[in-house]
């Protein structure tokens, strides 16, 4: 059995990680408070944008890239894999390793090739040795994700679609669905796919009358902002559920911390007791000794 001062000092390292966790739980919280405020942010314009869809509707378009179904053999996929960039956030991590290991096991049948475009360095630390990523560096995944960092990533990703490098885009993020749940999504972006967006309510917006028949710039930028948008919204959704998944992870941690705690204070008096009763019984057998 352990001495009295080795309990103490599994006491004081309790004590001082039920700090540590109960102050990550209390940071996460008020990151997360922010965080869900933006998720409303990109409503208005949203709306806006939805009001545009007739224009890639035309039947001038149609058989432009951008609309056209997958081919079904021979793909070339990019798959956008996006995590957190630190852990002790439960199974929030995990659910993506797993969402790409099933995507491959899905896909890789009539696909020529995938690759990966890694945000987020805890995915791509996990899966970088069997799925090489695109690029030499991982690109960060931020808590407070602005339309700059989702700006970044779709121009890349439109560049490359436009270049004929890949026939697909796909994207794999955790959504955001209440403080205790998150709900990993496999989504396509390119082409012929409409964005994970919020629905809204538009108006459709009168078509202009002036417009060149062949020239697909226009269809180009929208395609462009919708998939601006859909990484925009994924980012917010990522962010928020990773800080959703820490609160409730150092919350049962310091939960559990607290139940060890007491066992192991409550093993240290018995031993306490136990060393108690042990020096009176030698006391009074030494006293009886001397009768």
């Amino acid at each position: 059995m352990p001495s009295l001062r080795e309990f103490n000092e599994r006491l004081a390292s309790m004590a001082s990680m039920r700090r540590v966790t109960s102050t990550m739980k209390l940071v996460a919280g008020s990151h997360l408070h922010r965080v869900q405020s933006d998720l409303s942010r990109p409503e208005n314009f949203t709306r806006a944008l939805a009001a545009l869809l007739p224009i890639m509707q035309q039947p001038r378009f149609a058989n432009h890239r951008l609309l056209q179904p997958p081919p079904e053999s021979n793909s070339r996929i990019l798959l956008v894999t996006m995590s957190a960039d630190r852990g002790l956030c439960g199974g929030f991590n995990a659910a993506i390793v797993r969402a790409v290991r099933d995507f491959h096991a899905q896909h890789s049948h009539r696909a020529a090739k995938i690759d990966h475009l890694y945000v987020g360095q805890k995915a791509a630390n996990t899966l970088k040795s069997e799925y090489p990523g695109i690029l030499d560096h991982v690109l960060p995944a931020s808590s407070h994700p602005t339309v700059t960092d989702s700006d970044r990533i779709a121009k890349r990703v439109m560049r490359v679609f436009l270049w004929k490098m890949y026939d697909e885009v796909w994207l794999i993020s955790n959504h955001f669905v209440n403080s205790m749940t998150n709900d990993c999504r496999t989504e396509r972006l390119l082409p012929d796919a409409r964005p994970p967006v919020p629905k809204v309510k538009a108006e459709p917006m009168p078509l202009p009358r002036i417009l060149e028949p062949n020239d697909s710039r226009l269809l180009e930028n929208l395609a462009y902002l919708w998939i601006q948008l859909s990484l925009y919204y994924a980012m917010l959704h990522s962010a928020t559920g990773e800080l959703a998944a820490r609160v409730m992870a150092m919350n049962n941690s310091t939960m559990n911390l607290n139940a060890m705690e007491k066992e192991l204070r409550t093993r240290r008096n018995r031993a306490r007791q136990a060393a108690i009763t042990n020096e009176l019984t030698e006391i009074v057998s030494g006293a009886e000794a001397l009768k």
